[in-house]
C-alpha cells in the first residue's frame, strides 16, 4: 500500500471510517438495544392515545400485527443491508451521496429531532414522578416550580452519562431494562383486566371471547373520542409502518446496525416492534381505559404518570422513568453522532456530554411533552434521504450509474438530491394542506417520489459519465482505511470475559424476582391476590431484580474496560 493513501486514511476522522471489525457486536446487545427502545415512554403515551382513535379491537390487533411486520422487513431488508455494507453512520454517509454541505444541512435538521424526542421522553419521566415530591402538574409552555427542573436535571445527568459511554453502554442498560418492562406491560394488563370489569359492571373475565368482548365496549370501542374522526386498520397499519420510519427507511439506525456481524441482525429489530409496538401499546391502551375508569376522566387528560400511578402505584410511575431513560439514551447517542461531524477533531463523548446537557436544558420545558407532534414532524421531513441514499447505493448501480458520483464531479452538494427533497416536501406540504392522504399514510408515496425523482434526475445529472479513475482512488483509500483500522484496533479473540460462577448465579436470580412479579399478577387477576397487595410487593420484587440484574453487567462492563486500559498501557510502554 502507498504511503500517500495510508496518510490520507490516517487523517480521516474515526466517526467517518467503517467500524473497525473488534467493535462489531452480539445478538444480546441489539436484543437489549432494540428492546429498551421500542419499550419504551412513548408506548403509554401511543397505546394510550390508540385508545382515542375509535378503531375496534379487532382493528387494532389486525393493524399492528401487519403494520409492525412492515417495519421490520424495512429494517431487515432495507436499513440492515446497507449498514453492514457499508460500516458507517448515515450522517457520516452523507458526505459520499449528498456531498459536505447537504450533510450539515441534514444533521441539523436530525440532529436537533434527535435532541426533541429525548427531551420528550425525559419531560414524560419527570411528570410521573411529580406526584412523588409533591411537584404541581406542569401545564404552560414553560416550568412553574423549581422542584421540577431539579428533578430533569436529575434524570438528564444519568441518561447523559449512559449515552456518553457509546454504543455498548446503552445497549447494556437496555438490556438490564428491558426483561422488567415486559414483565410490567404483561402484569399491569393483568391487573387492569379485571379491574376494569368490576368498573363497568362485566363481570368476570375467562376466556379470550370475554376480553374481546369488554375490549369493544371499555376500550377500543369503536367511536372516536371528542367525536373526533373514527379511524380503521389500514391507518393503524400506516402509523406502526411509519412511527419508526426515521429510523428504519430513513436509515438513521445505521449508526447502530453499522456494529452487526451480519445484515440478518435487522431481523431482531422484530422484537422490539412485536413487544414493544403490539404487545406494549395494547397493554398500555387496557391500563389506560382501567385508570380513566377509576378516575371518572377522559383518557384525553391523564398523562402517562397518572395512568400507571392508577395502575400500579410506585412501581407504574418507576415503568414510566425507565421506559423514558432508554428510549432517551439512543436518541442522545443518534444526536451526538449526527453534530460529531461539525467537530471531527472533538471525541464523541464530549460531543455527548453536550448533547445531554443542551437535551437536559429542553427538556425542562413541558412544551416538548407532545410526543404526537415530535413524531410526525420527523416521519414527515426526515425519511426521504433514506429514500435517496438507498438509491444512489443499491439502484443507480443497477441502471449503469456510478456511487458518489456528484462527489466525483467535485459537487459539494449533490443538486439532484437537494430537488428530490424539495419535490417531496412539497408533496408533503401540498398534500397535508388539501387532505387528500391522510398523514399517517402519506409517507409511502412521499418516500416512492423521492427516490423515483433521484434516479430520474440522477441520470440525467451525470450519474452515467465516466469515473472509472476517481472509483480506483477511493477502492485504494478505503482499503488503507481498513489497514490503519486494524492497526489501531487490533481483534483481541481473547476479548470475551467469562463471568465467575457466582456473578452467573446472581444473573439468574434477577430473572426470578420477574417470575415471582408475572405469577403475582396472574394471581391478581383471577382475584387470588389483592391489587394493593400486589402494588405493594412489586416494588421490593422490581428493586430486588435491578440489584440483582445490574451488578453483572456493571462488573462485565468495568472489567472490559479495565483490559482495555491494560492494553492500551502495555502499547504505549512497547
Amino acid at each position: 500500500m502507498e504511503e500517500k493513501y495510508l496518510e490520507l486514511a490516517r487523517s480521516v476522522p474515526r466517526e467517518d471510517r467503517p467500524v473497525s471489525k473488534n467493535k462489531l457486536s452480539g445478538l444480546g446487545n441489539f436484543f437489549g438495544l432494540y428492546g429498551g427502545e421500542h419499550i419504551a415512554a412513548t408506548e403509554f403515551v401511543i397505546g394510550a392515545t390508540m385508545v382515542t382513535w375509535g378503531v375496534t379491537t379487532r382493528e387494532i390487533i389486525v393493524g399492528l400485527l401487519i403494520g409492525n411486520l412492515l417495519a421490520t422487513l424495512t429494517y431487515a431488508f432495507l436499513c440492515a443491508p446497507i449498514a453492514v455494507d457499508t460500516r458507517k453512520t448515515l450522517y457520516s454517509y452523507l458526505r459520499e451521496v449528498l456531498g459536505p454541505y447537504m450533510q450539515k444541512i441534514y444533521n441539523v435538521v436530525w440532529g436537533l429531532a434527535s435532541i426533541a424526542m429525548a427531551s420528550s421522553m425525559l419531560n414524560v419521566s419527570a411528570s410521573a414522578l411529580r406526584v412523588i415530591f409533591g411537584i404541581t402538574p406542569q401545564l404552560e409552555w414553560y416550568p412553574t416550580s423549581f422542584k421540577f427542573i431539579l428533578l430533569v436535571l436529575l434524570l438528564g445527568v444519568i441518561v447523559t452519562i449512559v449515552a456518553a459511554n457509546g454504543f455498548e453502554a446503552v445497549a447494556k442498560f437496555s438490556a438490564i431494562c428491558v426483561p422488567w418492562m415486559i414483565a410490567i406491560f404483561f402484569a399491569g394488563a393483568m391487573i387492569s383486566l379485571p379491574v376494569l370489569a368490576a368498573q363497568t359492571g362485566y363481570g368476570e373475565i375467562n376466556s379470550l371471547k370475554d376480553f374481546l368482548n369488554i375490549a369493544d365496549a371499555s376500550i377500543w370501542t369503536g367511536s372516536a373520542v371528542g367525536g373526533g374522526e373514527r379511524l380503521g386498520t389500514i391507518h393503524v397499519i400506516g402509523f406502526a409502518w411509519m412511527c419508526n420510519l426515521a429510523y428504519h427507511g430513513g436509515l438513521n439506525d445505521m449508526s447502530l446496525l453499522r456494529f452487526a456481524k451480519r445484515s440478518s441482525y435487522g431481523f431482531v429489530t422484530g422484537y422490539g416492534m412485536y413487544i414493544g409496538h403490539f404487545f406494549a401499546w395494547i397493554s398500555a391502551g387496557v391500563m389506560g381505559a382501567t385508570a380513566a375508569n377509576v378516575l371518572g376522566q377522559s383518557l384525553s387528560v391523564l398523562d402517562s404518570g397518572a395512568v400507571m400511578s392508577t395502575i400500579f402505584g410506585l412501581t407504574g410511575l418507576l415503568a414510566v422513568v425507565v421506559a423514558g431513560w432508554t428510549t432517551a439514551n439512543p436518541n442522545i447517542y443518534r444526536a451526538a453522532l449526527s453534530f460529531g461531524t461539525f467537530f471531527p477533531k472533538t471525541s464523541i463523548k464530549k460531543v455527548s456530554y453536550i448533547v445531554g446537557i443542551v437535551t437536559t436544558l429542553i427538556a425542562m420545558f413541558p412544551i416538548v411533552a407532545n410526543i404526537m407532534v415530535i413524531v410526525n414532524v420527523i416521519v414527515l421531513v426526515v425519511p426521504t434521504i433514506g429514500a435517496i441514499v438507498l438509491a444512489e447505493h443499491w439502484i443507480l448501480p443497477k441502471l449503469g450509474g456510478t456511487r458518489y458520483w456528484s462527489k466525483y464531479k467535485g459537487w459539494k452538494i449533490n443538486y439532484a438530491g437537494l430537488i428530490a427533497w424539495g419535490i417531496s416536501l412539497m408533496f408533503v406540504i401540498t398534500v397535508s394542506a388539501t387532505g387528500l392522504i391522510h398523514s399517517y399514510l402519506l409517507f409511502l408515496p412521499n418516500y416512492l417520489l423521492a427516490m423515483g425523482s433521484y434516479i430520474f434526475l440522477a441520470l440525467r445529472m451525470g450519474a452515467r459519465e465516466d469515473y472509472a479513475e476517481q472509483v480506483e482512488e477511493d477502492k485504494k483509500l478505503s482499503e488503507a482505511i481498513d489497514i490503519i483500522n486494524d492497526e489501531e484496533n487490533p481483534v483481541n479473540d481473547s476479548e470475551t470475559q467469562t463471568l465467575p460462577g457466582l456473578i452467573k448465579g446472581i444473573k439468574w436470580i434477577s430473572y426470578l424476582f420477574l417470575i415471582i412479579l408475572i405469577v403475582l399478577s396472574i394471581f391478581t387477576f383471577n382475584g387470588n391476590y389483592s391489587v394493593e397487595s400486589m402494588k405493594a410487593t412489586s416494588i421490593w420484587l422490581t428493586l430486588l431484580y435491578f440489584i440483582f440484574g445490574g451488578f453483572p453487567t456493571i462488573y462485565k462492563f468495568r472489567l472490559k474496560n479495565k483490559n482495555k486500559l491494560t492494553e492500551n498501557l502495555e502499547r504505549q510502554i512497547e
